[in-house]
């Protein structure tokens, strides 16, 4: 039996650890295929710690884990001990309450959390941006006291109580007593609650994007938006070095705790030496936070103009790719410092802006969102003395039917809404028209755009409806296509079709023509169509400045440098999108600028139909149907038997392990 268990220890440690070991391997891989390796290089930490931008990031993280941990640290100690000297019924409530905020769902809380600042920031304060740092270290500290409290309240309940009281008697104040009896045994937990607050912050995701303001952009936010293109290596160096702090920490840590309990046996005094060495660590860690917090004011203070970008995710040229870093060749030309953030929809990118939770300079929304921004008075009227590139732009984008005066909006980029599809799976007979997202053959290998307006669209051209319809039997029989779709549809998505189009965990996808592209790049048996003879939508994303800019000038400096034919076409080589102005193209790769994918023949353009600003009613109207047609159930499972697998090694995993529990907790019986 204990062969048995040591068995499955190692099989579980295997699980956990396996991982961890492929990033390692990766990290120093001189190939960038994670299935061959090529080499051993250095090459990868090299060009991590050339990345100004990844370091600026990991320094945020770092920052931000270090001051949330110090006063995590601080306020959770002095909580466990008022908590320990509470009535055992008091502290058990207390303790529960403690407990919540670690077993509720991440998500959970980072919307509670970003409603709460939102409404205190925007409403009871007037601020113009109630997202920040401040806002993402008080989250931070809020999800990092209960891991300082749980691992200090065992130390408390496990101390000798008369120790404490023994020191008063020998004249210590109650405030001496703590600090030179009370903190003494406590500190183990104290370190643990430490690291442990550390370690979470330093990872966070799911808290830190609805708690995140757009001056102040954490490595795990920021590393969300890489689902676009392909992990760059570096990336993984970056990790490692993470990894191998976290295990260092914890091996320190728990030295540390073997060091205490020795201690205890051991009356010799404590020497001089590590009486220093304590101190010493103590003083490092209050001069880090003290340096982190100065830091943090001396950059606030900088006089550097600096403006708020909010775009898509992955939508603008970084530097990878042997592409040009177009935000630094910006702030080089001009001196203007950029923060750049992402979203993944337009529809976050309205929530974000209507409830005030941050405050951006340049966005750029699809053109029925603008249409909505404009109608609402959320943007701000351009100074085209500012812009002169805008000359550059092609007639037909000037004076579009969602900015028909020109007043707010400079094009960014266009394309089209098509379908994608893997030759080696799908039959060409079938590719005939939107209805192939229906079909019942590819059932469970079909992946449906996660967005209520696109997904609507494609119900509204396969049964012949005018993409604008606010006609309310319409959209019901569009939710109702919709709803039959689901038990076919392997899952919802948006960025997340990146790795499942490529690595062909499904064969049909409906999605934009540029990411396509990208897709396309990366595997050759991906194919694009569109049904030109049902209608596409033809889509335009442009750059706009919301209401309530403090560097509106600034601003427009940014778009009349995006609007530069040269800085267009390098840009467009890295996001595979058209670029509105045709000088561009003098610049870009032969294979994009000459691709019909990209740049569709007039004839066929004029097949496809922009998106118009629905009323308020309707789109609301739109948004519940849509959720009801896709996400009131789970999706039915297909025929595809290989689909199972997964849960049954799952089910025989838990099965094993929940065994071997009962059959190791099993009492032996006692021989007397």
């Amino acid at each position: 039996m204990k062969r048995a268990n040591r068995i499955l220890t190692i099989l579980i440690f295997v699980f956990l650890y396996i991982p961890m070991a492929v990033l390692i391997v990766a990290s120093f891989n001189e190939g960038k295929d994670l299935t061959t390796f090529e080499g051993f290089t250095w090459n990868q930490y090299a060009e991590l710690f050339r990345d100004e931008t990844l370091l600026g990031l990991l320094g945020n993280s770092v920052l931000i884990a270090l001051l949330s941990t110090g006063i995590s640290v601080a306020l959770g100690t002095m909580a466990a001990v008022g908590i320990h000297s509470l009535k055992p019924k008091m502290r058990s409530v207390v303790m529960s309450l403690t407990n919540i905020p670690m077993t509720n769902p991440d998500i959970v809380t980072g919307v509670s959390l970003s409603l709460l600042f939102v409404f205190v920031g925007s409403g009871l304060l007037g601020q113009r941006e109630s997202l920040n740092f401040w806002t993402l270290l008080i989250a931070h500290v809020t999800f990092g006291l209960p891991y300082v409290i749980l691992n200090v309240m065992p130390k408390l309940q496990q101390m000798d109580s008369s120790l404490t009281d023994a020191a008063m008697d020998l004249g210590c104040t109650p405030m001496q007593a703590f600090f030179k009896v009370t903190l003494h045994e406590i500190m183990p937990g104290i370190l643990a609650g430490g690291i442990m607050a550390f370690t979470m912050s330093l990872d966070d995701f799911v808290i830190s994007y609805f708690v995140t303001g757009s001056g102040f952009v954490t490595l795990p936010v920021e590393i969300y938006t890489y689902t676009k293109k392909p992990i760059p290596p570096k990336v993984y160096a970056m990790f490692t070095l993470l990894f191998l702090l976290i295990a260092v920490l914890m091996v320190g840590m728990n030295l540390m705790q073997l060091r205490a309990e020795k201690k205890k046996l051991d009356t010799r005094p404590v020497s001089k030496g590590w009486q220093i060495a304590r101190r010493c660590i103590a003083g490092a860690l209050v001069i880090a936070l003290v340096v982190g917090c100065g830091f943090l004011l001396i950059t606030n203070k900088n006089d550097q103009v600096v403006i708020n970008v909010y775009n898509w995710g992955m939508n603008i040229a970084d530097g990878t790719d042997e592409t040009l870093d177009i935000i630094a060749a910006f702030e080089e030309q001009t001196g203007i410092k950029v923060n750049y953030s992402t979203y993944e929809s337009n529809e976050v990118l309205y929530s974000k802006l209507k409830n005030g939770g941050i405050s951006v300079d340049v966005i750029i929304p699809s053109d029925y969102m603008i249409d909505r921004m404009i109608a609402e008075d959320m943007l701000e009227e351009l100074n085209f003395d500012n812009i002169p590139n805008f000359s550059y732009v092609d007639e037909q984008f000037h004076n579009p039917a969602y900015d028909p005066e020109n007043k707010y909006s400079v094009p960014y980029t266009w394309g089209t809404l098509g379908i994608l599809y893997n030759t080696k799976y799908v039959d060409e007979a079938d590719v005939t028209g939107w209805e192939l997202m229906w079909n019942e053959k590819y059932a469970g290998k079909i992946l449906m755009i996660d967005n209520s307006r696109d997904a609507f669209g494609i119900a509204q051209y396969l049964l012949g409806y005018d993409v604008n319809t606010m006609d309310k039997s319409e959209l019901q029989a569009c939710a109702d296509k919709l709803a039959e779709q689901r038990p076919l549809v392997q899952q919802y998505v948006m960025d997340q079709i990146y790795s499942t189009m490529e690595n062909e965990e499904a064969y049909i996808a409906a999605y934009y023509a540029g990411d396509c592209m990208l897709m396309m790049e990366e595997n050759e048996d991906l194919a694009f169509y569109l049904p030109e003879h049902q209608g596409f939508n033809l889509f335009t994303d442009a750059m706009c400045i919301p209401k309530g800019s403090q560097e509106k000038a600034a601003a427009e400096a940014f778009i009349n440098f995006l609007c530069d034919p040269e800085i267009s076409g390098a840009n467009m080589d890295y996001i595979c999108y058209a670029s509105p102005i045709s000088a561009a193209k003098e610049h870009m790769e032969d294979y994009l600028a000459e691709s019909e994918i990209v740049y569709p023949d007039p004839e066929v353009q004029e097949k496809g139909s922009a998106y118009a600003y629905l009323s308020e009613e309707t789109t609301r109207l739109v948004e519940s149907l849509y959720q009801r047609a896709t996400k009131t159930t789970e999706n039915a499972d297909s025929d595809d038997a290989p689909k199972t697998v997964p849960y049954i090694i799952i089910g025989v995993v838990f099965v094993g392990i929940a065994g071997a529990l009962l059959l190791t907790g099993k009492k032996r019986k006692r021989k007397y």
